[in-house]
């Protein structure tokens, strides 16, 4: 993927496209649904066609945006003595 997203809080995103790094910067508060249609905005105004569903990057890999999707916390195991 020649595409990278990368979050920030919205006070500190100029521009949301770095062409040099060919990161999309994305506000550090959006998630799930949001966040991708951040991105595929962000894609469409580069010209780069988009699936119906997801997004890809000019070479045809899909975007992923895992690091944005909260991490699930393992409860704790409590011995009760049963």
């Amino acid at each position: 993927m020649c595409i990278r997203v990368e979050s920030a809080p919205r006070a500190l995103i100029d521009d949301p496209w770095d062409p040099l790094r060919q990161v999309i910067t994305i506000p550090s508060t959006l998630r799930d649904a949001f966040a991708l249609r951040a991105v595929r905005t962000v894609l469409a105004e580069l010209d780069v066609p988009q699936p119906e569903s997801g997004a890809r990057c000019w070479c045809g890999e899909p975007i992923r945006l895992l690091d944005f999707i909260p991490q699930q916390r393992s409860n704790e195991v409590i011995n009760l003595g049963a």
